[in-house]
């Protein structure tokens, strides 16, 4: 399965990059994520909660960035199993400034997925909705981080 997609941020790349390589944060906005935990190797260990369809199942795993080219890209690798399946993917993100005064980041993901065991039976299409739906809610999630993190950011200046 190919995923390809993107996402505009109301925030300048250095933020949008601290954003999204950030666990705690990363933990958060993941949908159905129970844990996020480094390791001593860079990569981290994950349990997911994830339903597509009918078939709802918990995950574990791990999560790797690579090739990180701060504030530009980096390649996010995943492997995870559970009772109803595995997933298998690799993913390449890049950042680049929007708007004309650097005050926007568009982010655009491109990836490959092998799904196994139950959760491959609901089919392609199925597979690939439930895939851009997850995307779609953890930008969203990731845009309520960054919203959280400029009002903390600007109570610290005004209490300075």
């Amino acid at each position: 399965m190919e995923l390809t997609g993107s996402h505009l941020f109301a925030a300048p790349q250095a933020v949008v990059w601290r954003v999204l390589t950030d666990p705690e944060t990363l933990r958060r906005s993941l949908p159905g994520c129970q844990k996020f935990d480094p390791q001593p190797d860079g990569s981290y260990a994950v349990t997911l909660t994830i339903g597509i369809a009918a078939i709802k199942g918990t995950y574990t795993g791990t999560v790797q960035q690579l090739d990180e080219q701060p504030p530009d890209s980096y390649t996010l690798k995943v492997a995870a199993k559970g009772g109803v399946g595995f997933v298998d993917g690799q993913g390449f993100f890049t950042l680049t400034p929007g708007g004309s005064d650097g005050q926007q980041t568009q982010v655009h993901y491109t990836g490959t997925a092998q799904v196994g065991g139950k959760i491959a039976g609901v089919g392609q299409r199925l597979l690939k909705a439930g895939a851009e739906m997850i995307a779609g809610q953890f930008f969203k999630s990731l845009d309520k981080e960054l919203v959280a993190q400029e009002l903390i950011n600007q109570e610290g200046a005004r209490a300075e």
